[in-house]
């Protein structure tokens, strides 16, 4: 008995000591010094390797003659890559409208990508409008979910990103756009709720098993990203489509923009801009950039190269502690000889953000409107 009680007692002063360390921000180690010289955490390695790799693919050698062609070629390759699915059906199985925060239309509908693969989307604009410029499709990062686009506090935390300018949809109305606002799969509405132990990262099982099948997360969310928009295009016929999103959005919406170059017509993006190795490879991970292969073949400039001639604007704040305005700029200057090529310089914009990681309203919208009239 009393060695058990020995056990018990052993195990809680020591969880004890660990919440108290953690509590003042300290570190809980209860391990052996690393002998000096050596390296046992795996993201050193990881980043020795990052090193040396050299993408294969590369847009820098483009010139007048083949531009499209290449670039088409690299479409196709990356579209293999991530596991692109452009096959899924778009089915809309009930919709509602009604009145919201007595200045904005919403369209809720219910819509069915596939066998078990439903998600609902909401459509929002001025109750007055007459006239749309064209169409917003406004995601969020690695935030509680979609209803941060309409303003709805739902989570402790939504509280703040609300006041920061989360509510990109109403924002896009109150430009006369008409906004799109959807939870990406793991996110929301969409959340994880049938699994055994679920991580506690929202989308680390999903992007796992997607690898293990075959495909990836990254794949998986363009997929339903282009149904979409293909869907949009019909239905709203004539008004321009743009993608907006901040953080991991912001790269969802513009590997979509580079990828679906007939679809959309422009990407706004923020705080998503840096080289792999500086970024995505130095902290915790998203589970979206994470492709098998992706780093022995692209590298994140890829993808603004391939927005071209298209507007591509670009929001990065000093101080962003993931993907800074030093690193964006960094990026940016190998993409701008692209633009170059294709007579278009003027539609690669990148703003300077005076904060964090955080969202740009007062940047954004002035600059999206320069180029829809």
């Amino acid at each position: 008995m009393w060695a058990n009680n020995k056990y018990f007692f052993l195990s809680k002063f020591i969880a004890l000591k660990r919440r108290i360390l953690i509590l003042f921000n300290k570190e809980f180690n209860p391990y052996p010094d690393i002998p000096k010289g050596m390296s046992f955490s795996p993201s050193e390695f990881q980043q020795k390797q990052a090193e040396n790799i050299k993408p294969k693919l590369n847009l820098n050698t483009i010139n007048s003659q083949n531009k499209e062609i290449i670039q088409n070629k690299v479409r196709n390759k990356i579209e293999d890559l991530i596991g692109l699915n452009k096959k899924l059906t778009f089915t809309i199985i009930r919709s509602s409208k009604t009145l919201y925060q007595k200045s904005y239309i919403r369209k809720r509908i219910y819509v069915s990508l596939g066998e078990k693969r439903e998600l609902p989307i909401d459509i929002i604009y001025k109750k007055n409008l007459k006239k749309a410029k064209g169409m917003m499709v406004c995601m969020q990062g690695t935030n509680s979910g979609a209803h941060l686009s309409l303003g709805e506090i739902r989570m402790p935390a939504d509280a703040f990103k609300v006041k920061s300018g989360s509510a990109l949809a109403l924002q896009a109305a109150d430009n006369n756009y008409i906004a799109i606002s959807f939870d990406r799969i793991g996110y929301g509405e969409r959340r994880e709720t049938k699994l055994k132990k679920p991580s506690i990262l929202p989308v680390i099982d999903t992007s796992l098993h997607s690898l293990a099948l075959g495909n990836s997360l990254l794949g998986e969310t363009l997929s339903e990203l282009y149904a979409i928009c293909t869907w949009l295009n019909i239905e709203y016929k004539e008004l321009p489509l743009w993608c907006l999103g901040y953080s991991t959005a912001g790269n969802v919406a513009l590997i979509a923009g580079s990828l679906f170059q007939n679809t959309i017509n422009g990407v706004c993006i923020g705080g998503c801009i840096g080289f792999f190795k500086d970024t995505i490879l130095k902290r915790g991970v998203t589970a979206h950039l994470e492709v098998k292969h992706c780093s022995e073949w692209f590298e994140q400039e890829i993808f603004l190269q391939l927005m071209a001639p298209r507007p591509c604007i670009v929001i990065a704040g000093i101080k962003d502690h993931i993907w800074p305005y030093t690193g964006a700029k960094k990026v940016i200057g190998l993409v701008r000889p692209i633009f170059k090529v294709f007579n278009s310089s003027k539609n690669l914009y990148l703003i300077k953000g005076k904060y964090n990681h955080t969202y740009y309203p007062e940047l954004m919208w002035p600059a999206i409107n320069k180029y829809i009239g």
